[in-house]
Protein backbone atom coordinates (compact mmCIF):
# COMPACT_ATOMS: atom_id res chain seq x y z
CA UNK A 1 0.00 0.00 0.00
CA UNK A 2 3.11 1.97 0.58
CA UNK A 3 5.65 1.04 -1.93
CA UNK A 4 5.49 4.21 -3.73
CA UNK A 5 7.00 5.99 -0.31
CA UNK A 6 10.10 3.99 -1.18
CA UNK A 7 11.56 5.34 -3.67
CA UNK A 8 12.01 8.58 -1.41
CA UNK A 9 14.51 6.75 0.86
CA UNK A 10 17.89 5.98 -0.32
CA UNK A 11 19.10 2.57 0.83
CA UNK A 12 22.70 3.14 2.89
CA UNK A 13 24.50 -0.36 3.49
CA UNK A 14 21.67 -2.55 2.29
CA UNK A 15 19.28 -0.26 4.53
CA UNK A 16 16.73 2.76 4.43
CA UNK A 17 18.57 5.74 5.35
CA UNK A 18 17.05 7.70 8.23
CA UNK A 19 16.33 11.18 7.31
CA UNK A 20 14.10 14.05 9.28
CA UNK A 21 10.63 14.97 8.48
CA UNK A 22 11.84 18.39 6.90
CA UNK A 23 14.24 16.17 4.17
CA UNK A 24 11.29 14.02 3.50
CA UNK A 25 8.75 17.02 3.10
CA UNK A 26 11.55 18.49 0.55
CA UNK A 27 11.39 15.05 -1.08
CA UNK A 28 7.66 14.77 -1.58
CA UNK A 29 7.55 18.06 -3.24
CA UNK A 30 10.19 17.33 -5.10
CA UNK A 31 8.00 14.55 -7.01
CA UNK A 32 5.63 16.48 -9.24
CA UNK A 33 3.84 13.03 -9.83
CA UNK A 34 3.25 12.20 -6.15
CA UNK A 35 -0.01 13.61 -4.32
CA UNK A 36 -0.66 13.25 -0.68
CA UNK A 37 -3.05 14.46 0.54
CA UNK A 38 -5.26 14.27 4.52
CA UNK A 39 -8.36 12.49 3.85
CA UNK A 40 -9.95 14.08 6.68
CA UNK A 41 -9.60 17.38 4.66
CA UNK A 42 -11.57 15.66 2.04
CA UNK A 43 -9.05 16.31 -0.36
CA UNK A 44 -9.17 12.48 -1.78
CA UNK A 45 -11.84 11.51 -4.09
CA UNK A 46 -12.44 8.12 -5.86
CA UNK A 47 -11.05 7.70 -9.66
CA UNK A 48 -14.47 6.86 -10.64
CA UNK A 49 -16.43 9.74 -9.38
CA UNK A 50 -13.75 12.15 -10.95
CA UNK A 51 -14.56 10.56 -14.18
CA UNK A 52 -18.27 11.02 -13.31
CA UNK A 53 -17.39 14.40 -12.25
CA UNK A 54 -15.50 15.40 -14.79
CA UNK A 55 -18.07 14.18 -17.47
CA UNK A 56 -21.15 15.84 -15.44
CA UNK A 57 -18.95 19.44 -15.81
CA UNK A 58 -18.24 18.83 -19.66
CA UNK A 59 -21.83 18.06 -20.41
CA UNK A 60 -22.74 21.40 -18.49
CA UNK A 61 -19.95 23.02 -20.22
CA UNK A 62 -21.92 22.53 -23.48
CA UNK A 63 -25.18 23.42 -22.45
CA UNK A 64 -23.53 26.92 -21.04
CA UNK A 65 -22.00 26.95 -24.68
CA UNK A 66 -25.38 26.66 -26.41
CA UNK A 67 -27.41 28.86 -23.87
CA UNK A 68 -24.53 31.23 -24.92
CA UNK A 69 -25.01 31.53 -28.60
CA UNK A 70 -29.20 30.85 -28.24
CA UNK A 71 -28.95 34.34 -26.24
CA UNK A 72 -26.64 35.98 -28.64
CA UNK A 73 -28.66 34.74 -31.49
CA UNK A 74 -31.58 36.50 -29.36
CA UNK A 75 -29.29 39.78 -29.24
CA UNK A 76 -28.85 39.73 -32.96
CA UNK A 77 -32.33 39.04 -33.22
CA UNK A 78 -34.75 42.22 -34.77
CA UNK A 79 -37.34 41.90 -32.14
CA UNK A 80 -39.95 43.75 -34.65
CA UNK A 81 -39.12 42.24 -37.32
CA UNK A 82 -40.05 38.99 -35.74
CA UNK A 83 -43.10 40.08 -34.34
CA UNK A 84 -44.20 41.28 -37.36
CA UNK A 85 -43.59 38.29 -39.35
CA UNK A 86 -45.47 36.23 -37.00
CA UNK A 87 -48.46 38.41 -37.37
CA UNK A 88 -48.74 38.13 -41.14
CA UNK A 89 -48.35 34.45 -40.56
CA UNK A 90 -51.26 34.24 -38.06
CA UNK A 91 -53.21 36.45 -40.69
CA UNK A 92 -52.43 34.14 -43.46
CA UNK A 93 -53.49 31.51 -41.39
CA UNK A 94 -57.10 33.21 -40.45
CA UNK A 95 -57.68 34.38 -44.19
CA UNK A 96 -56.56 30.66 -45.54
CA UNK A 97 -58.68 29.07 -43.22
CA UNK A 98 -61.88 31.24 -43.32
CA UNK A 99 -61.67 30.81 -47.52
CA UNK A 100 -61.44 26.82 -46.36
CA UNK A 101 -64.63 27.31 -44.87
CA UNK A 102 -66.02 29.29 -46.98
CA UNK A 103 -64.84 26.87 -49.92
CA UNK A 104 -66.61 23.95 -48.07
CA UNK A 105 -69.97 25.64 -47.34
CA UNK A 106 -70.24 26.71 -51.08
CA UNK A 107 -69.67 23.23 -52.28
CA UNK A 108 -72.43 22.13 -49.83
CA UNK A 109 -74.64 24.49 -51.18
CA UNK A 110 -74.37 23.52 -54.41
CA UNK A 111 -74.80 19.63 -53.29
CA UNK A 112 -78.01 20.75 -51.74
CA UNK A 113 -79.62 23.25 -53.93
CA UNK A 114 -78.67 20.41 -57.09
CA UNK A 115 -80.86 17.50 -54.70
CA UNK A 116 -83.77 20.21 -53.98
CA UNK A 117 -84.42 20.91 -57.76
CA UNK A 118 -84.41 17.15 -58.71
CA UNK A 119 -87.74 17.18 -56.94
CA UNK A 120 -89.43 20.35 -58.56
CA UNK A 121 -90.94 18.79 -61.86
CA UNK A 122 -88.68 20.54 -64.14
CA UNK A 123 -88.52 19.56 -67.35
CA UNK A 124 -85.55 17.37 -68.74
CA UNK A 125 -82.98 19.30 -70.38
CA UNK A 126 -80.18 21.38 -69.02
CA UNK A 127 -81.38 24.91 -70.32
CA UNK A 128 -84.51 24.47 -68.01
CA UNK A 129 -82.58 23.36 -65.01
CA UNK A 130 -80.21 26.32 -65.63
CA UNK A 131 -83.22 28.57 -66.19
CA UNK A 132 -84.38 27.99 -62.75
CA UNK A 133 -81.10 27.87 -60.64
CA UNK A 134 -80.50 31.28 -61.88
CA UNK A 135 -83.55 32.15 -60.30
CA UNK A 136 -82.90 30.27 -57.19
CA UNK A 137 -79.89 31.25 -56.60
CA UNK A 138 -80.29 35.01 -56.73
CA UNK A 139 -82.89 34.21 -53.57
CA UNK A 140 -80.13 33.29 -51.40
CA UNK A 141 -82.34 30.92 -49.50
CA UNK A 142 -81.32 29.97 -45.61
CA UNK A 143 -79.75 26.42 -45.48
CA UNK A 144 -81.28 24.65 -42.57
CA UNK A 145 -79.73 21.61 -42.41
CA UNK A 146 -80.85 20.25 -45.58
CA UNK A 147 -83.70 22.14 -46.27
CA UNK A 148 -83.84 25.59 -47.80
CA UNK A 149 -86.30 27.65 -46.17
CA UNK A 150 -88.84 29.70 -48.21
CA UNK A 151 -87.93 27.37 -51.47
CA UNK A 152 -91.40 25.61 -51.58
CA UNK A 153 -93.63 28.94 -51.98
CA UNK A 154 -91.22 30.56 -54.45
CA UNK A 155 -91.09 27.46 -56.56
CA UNK A 156 -94.64 27.31 -55.98
CA UNK A 157 -95.17 31.14 -57.90
CA UNK A 158 -92.39 30.29 -60.68
CA UNK A 159 -94.85 27.73 -61.60
CA UNK A 160 -97.72 30.32 -62.24
CA UNK A 161 -95.23 33.01 -63.48
CA UNK A 162 -95.73 32.87 -67.41
CA UNK A 163 -91.74 33.78 -67.77
CA UNK A 164 -90.78 30.52 -65.84
CA UNK A 165 -93.93 27.70 -65.98
CA UNK A 166 -92.93 26.38 -69.30
CA UNK A 167 -89.82 25.27 -67.53
CA UNK A 168 -91.60 22.91 -65.05
CA UNK A 169 -94.06 19.76 -66.03
CA UNK A 170 -97.39 21.23 -65.17
CA UNK A 171 -99.93 19.29 -63.41
CA UNK A 172 -103.27 18.15 -65.57
CA UNK A 173 -106.01 19.84 -64.17
CA UNK A 174 -108.33 16.44 -65.47
CA UNK A 175 -106.17 14.27 -63.65
CA UNK A 176 -103.79 12.07 -65.88
CA UNK A 177 -99.88 12.71 -67.06
CA UNK A 178 -100.01 16.08 -67.35
CA UNK A 179 -98.55 17.76 -70.39
CA UNK A 180 -95.55 15.50 -70.46
CA UNK A 181 -94.36 14.37 -73.89
CA UNK A 182 -95.90 11.32 -74.78
CA UNK A 183 -94.79 8.35 -76.68
CA UNK A 184 -91.80 8.36 -78.84
CA UNK A 185 -90.85 11.53 -77.86
CA UNK A 186 -93.66 13.30 -80.09
CA UNK A 187 -95.59 16.28 -79.73
CA UNK A 188 -97.85 16.98 -76.93
CA UNK A 189 -101.87 15.37 -78.33
CA UNK A 190 -100.77 13.49 -81.14
CA UNK A 191 -103.06 10.97 -81.59
CA UNK A 192 -103.10 7.60 -79.99
CA UNK A 193 -102.49 4.84 -83.04
CA UNK A 194 -100.49 7.65 -85.29
CA UNK A 195 -97.40 7.02 -87.23
CA UNK A 196 -94.35 7.06 -84.55
CA UNK A 197 -96.42 5.67 -81.28
CA UNK A 198 -96.00 2.90 -79.13
CA UNK A 199 -99.46 0.69 -78.98
CA UNK A 200 -101.61 1.07 -76.68
CA UNK A 201 -101.35 -1.15 -73.73
CA UNK A 202 -104.71 -2.79 -72.17
CA UNK A 203 -104.48 -2.20 -68.36
CA UNK A 204 -106.12 -4.93 -66.01
CA UNK A 205 -110.11 -4.18 -66.24
CA UNK A 206 -110.26 -2.22 -69.11
CA UNK A 207 -111.76 -3.93 -72.68
CA UNK A 208 -109.07 -4.92 -75.63
CA UNK A 209 -108.60 -1.77 -77.90
CA UNK A 210 -109.42 -2.97 -81.83
CA UNK A 211 -107.20 -2.70 -83.97
CA UNK A 212 -107.93 -0.75 -86.96
CA UNK A 213 -108.65 -2.62 -90.13
CA UNK A 214 -105.56 -2.53 -92.82
CA UNK A 215 -106.36 0.16 -95.55
CA UNK A 216 -105.03 -0.53 -99.52
CA UNK A 217 -105.28 1.65 -102.40
CA UNK A 218 -107.48 1.02 -104.71
CA UNK A 219 -106.93 -0.76 -107.95
CA UNK A 220 -107.00 0.75 -111.59
CA UNK A 221 -110.75 -0.18 -111.82
CA UNK A 222 -111.38 2.34 -108.81
CA UNK A 223 -112.16 -0.91 -106.82
CA UNK A 224 -110.65 -1.17 -103.67
CA UNK A 225 -110.09 -3.93 -100.46
CA UNK A 226 -112.43 -4.23 -98.08
CA UNK A 227 -113.70 -1.14 -95.34
CA UNK A 228 -111.57 0.84 -97.61
CA UNK A 229 -113.86 3.42 -99.97
CA UNK A 230 -114.95 2.77 -103.14
CA UNK A 231 -114.28 -1.05 -101.74
CA UNK A 232 -116.55 -3.85 -103.99
CA UNK A 233 -114.95 -6.90 -102.59
CA UNK A 234 -112.62 -7.41 -106.00
CA UNK A 235 -108.80 -8.33 -105.32
CA UNK A 236 -107.05 -5.46 -106.49
CA UNK A 237 -104.17 -7.72 -107.20
CA UNK A 238 -106.04 -9.79 -109.97
CA UNK A 239 -105.35 -6.40 -112.31
CA UNK A 240 -102.07 -6.85 -112.43
CA UNK A 241 -100.81 -8.71 -116.15
CA UNK A 242 -96.82 -10.19 -115.69
CA UNK A 243 -95.50 -11.71 -119.02
CA UNK A 244 -94.35 -15.31 -118.69
CA UNK A 245 -90.74 -15.81 -118.09
CA UNK A 246 -89.72 -19.00 -119.19
CA UNK A 247 -85.54 -20.47 -118.27
CA UNK A 248 -83.73 -20.81 -120.89
CA UNK A 249 -83.24 -24.25 -122.49
CA UNK A 250 -80.66 -27.01 -123.77
CA UNK A 251 -82.01 -26.95 -127.17
CA UNK A 252 -80.45 -23.39 -127.51
CA UNK A 253 -83.59 -21.79 -128.84
CA UNK A 254 -84.24 -18.31 -128.46
CA UNK A 255 -86.31 -17.14 -125.16
CA UNK A 256 -89.80 -15.44 -125.33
Amino acid sequence: MYEFLKKLFKEVDGQPEAITAEELIKRIQADSKLKIVNLEDGGYVAKEKLDAKITELSGVKKQLDDANKEIQSYKDMDIEGVKKSAKEWEEKYNTDTQNLKDQLAQQERSHQTDRYLDTVGLRPGAMYREFVKKAFDAKEFKLDGEKFLGADDFIAELKKNPDYKDAFIQDNPDGGAGDQQNQGGLPAGTPAGAPGTIPATTLPGQATPQKPLPQFATGTSGAGSAGAPGAGGQNPFMNFHFTDVRPRGNSGGTNQ
